[in-house]
């Protein structure tokens, strides 16, 4: 249990365990791993509670049925393993506005948690946009060898870099000279 306790973990090793288990998620309910049909599952039992009549006619909620399923159990272990995760290493910090925010957009806790809103929103929009999440597209994907993962895999870091460099304005970026 004391590699449990790492602030890190090794790729390779690390790596070796995620793909084992994408086969354990094949065998046990033929599907990759993924979180973001979670969320839909979320939405749609949502939309069935509250406005069944308009859930029926939408044919988007008819692919997603409303039921408890594991990705819903899923999600939660993601969370509550990071947590836990991050309570064993020693690296859990109660952290409003992080530092790096706070570099270059100030310590405004609403505009930090407005704008983290906004990117969960549209990172939640594109995964179903792209059918699948990081996880289900990008990580599933590339151990299957599928092209869409792969294009999904640079399309994220081409994403990323832009934002990055729109929110922080390059000041984080560090270049070295050989």
């Amino acid at each position: 249990m004391f590699f449990l306790r790492r602030k890190e973990w090794m790729p390779i090793g690390t790596g070796i365990l995620f793909g084992l288990l994408e086969v354990l998620s094949f065998y046990m309910s033929d599907r990759p791993l993924g979180s973001s049909r979670g969320y839909t599952t979320i939405g749609s039992i949502i939309e069935y509670v509250f406005f069944p009549a308009h859930a029926q006619k939408v044919a988007y909620w008819q692919l997603y049925e409303p039921y408890l399923e594991w990705t819903i159990t899923l999600i939660a272990g993601i969370v509550f393993g990071s947590f836990v995760s991050s309570l064993m290493s020693g690296q859990f910090k109660f952290t409003l506005v992080p530092d790096m925010w706070k570099t270059t957009m100030k310590s405004s806790v609403s505009n930090r948690w407005f704008w983290a809103f906004i990117g969960g929103v549209l990172v939640g929009f594109g995964s179903r946009l792209a059918m699948g999440c990081t996880l289900g597209m990008l990580i599933a994907g590339v151990i299957q060898l599928a092209p869409a993962g792969f294009i999904f895999m640079m399309s994220l870091w081409m994403g990323g870099l832009g934002a990055t460099a729109l929110f922080y304005r390059l000041r984080t970026f560090t270049f070295r000279r050989g």
